[in-house]
């Protein structure tokens, strides 16, 4: 079984989704493999096979709160409840 996710590593996972949905909202290309890449380098003990799936859990988090979402990352559909409670309390939505 995975290790579980912590909310430390939830800050640095949400802010490379929110800074490559900004880039992109700028016009600029983004991959998920730049966004995993990013993950990877403030999260060095994790597995980018953990990465992955921990970005689509993100997007449908992040979709079922109303948040910007990347259609370069597909949605996962077993979203944790933590990480939506932390997206909750980060972006102050309701």
């Amino acid at each position: 079984m995975g290790q579980s996710w912590k909310e430390s590593e939830y800050e640095i996972t949400d802010a490379a989704y929110q800074d490559a949905v900004d880039r992109k909202q700028k016009g600029k290309l983004i991959s998920r493999s730049e966004i995993v890449d990013q993950c990877r380098r403030g999260l060095p003990d994790r597995d980018s096979a953990s990465i992955g799936p921990h970005l689509g859990n993100l997007t449908s988090a992040r979709h079922e709160l109303g948040l910007p979402v990347l259609e370069e990352v597909a949605p996962f559909a077993n979203r944790p409840e933590k990480l939506v409670r932390f997206l909750k309390k980060k972006h102050r939505v309701q």
